[in-house]
């Protein structure tokens, strides 16, 4: 048998990682709408600037259109208090309209033509781990800063096998770190993949079980601007620890088994359902 006979066929993936950036983003264009690149410039997002300014990382996340926004869900275990309080709708209010539309076109290319929005990111990625050591600074992706896919999950097909996108990103980026926030319990992720659980109305049980788990919570509060977070947090009966996570958007360096305190932001402002917690709880409160 001729040798090759064997050689895998190339994928749709393989023949776009075979261009160039420019001629993907032509064809994104074109075909897709597509106007911008994937991940977000580093200092896009007030928050995730701080990881340069406080931790010397450079972060670039991805912000895909939420919940069901786009007419795709990429938030599978979103709560209706969650929905109300995404912090895509933090920021100033002039730029929504934009900021919608390019954040739904991003994600139907995701769930349209996976193999080329794949493609893009990982030329993205390249170029990051370029600049980030240009700049002797860390690197760290967040690919879902406003959605919750399960990015260890998410496949495309190269040389005749299943490359998970969170691997590629790895191989290209070796040095740098991957992390999240999830609604999803029990997630199991690659060491260079971070994870922090999600508090929402309806979800104590399962966050309970993650800090038990040595795993973190976010839990945001009605603290406002500028006033300190609580210490210390009531979850189902027990006491644990909350360290501010508004200092930095940088979680993977995080001790673990505790509450990560997050302000209230955007639409989160004034919430009602639940999501939002009090910062004092009541001494009677019961488990």
């Amino acid at each position: 048998m001729n040798a090759i006979t064997n050689i895998p066929k190339l994928s749709q993936f393989d023949i776009y990682m075979g261009q160039s950036k420019a001629q993907l983003m032509r064809i994104a264009r074109l075909d897709h709408n597509l106007k911008g690149s994937i991940f977000a410039d580093p200092l896009s997002n007030p928050k995730v600037a701080k990881n340069a300014k406080f931790d010397n990382v450079l972060t670039y996340p991805i912000h895909l259109a939420p919940s069901t926004l786009s007419g795709f869900n990429t938030c599978a275990m979103a709560s209706e208090g969650c929905k109300e309080a995404c912090l895509h709708t933090a920021g100033n209010p002039a730029y929504m309209k934009g900021k919608n539309s390019a954040r739904i076109t991003r994600t139907k290319l995701y769930f349209e033509n996976r193999p080329l929005f794949v493609a893009i990111l990982v030329k993205e990625v390249i170029a990051a781990t370029k600049k980030a050591a240009k700049l002797n600074m860390a690197l760290a992706f967040r690919p879902n800063a406003t959605s919750d896919i399960k990015w260890e999950k998410s496949k495309v097909i190269s040389m005749g096998m299943q490359i998970v996108v969170t691997e590629l990103i790895h191989q290209f980026a070796p040095e740098a770190t991957i992390y999240d926030y999830t609604k999803e319990p029990n997630r199991k992720t690659p060491s260079f993949y971070t994870l922090t659980f999600s508090l929402s109305e309806n979800n104590d049980i399962a966050a309970y079980n993650e800090l038990l788990n040595g795993r973190n919570v976010a839990v945001v509060f009605d603290t406002k601007r500028g006033k300190a977070l609580p210490s210390t947090h009531t979850l189902n009966g027990k006491v644990f620890e909350v360290i501010d996570g508004d200092k930095s958007d940088y979680r993977p360096e995080d001790v673990q088994g505790v509450i990560v305190g997050l302000r209230a932001k955007g639409d989160a402002i004034g919430d009602a359902s639940g999501f939002v917690r009090k910062a004092n709880q009541s001494v009677f409160m019961t488990a």
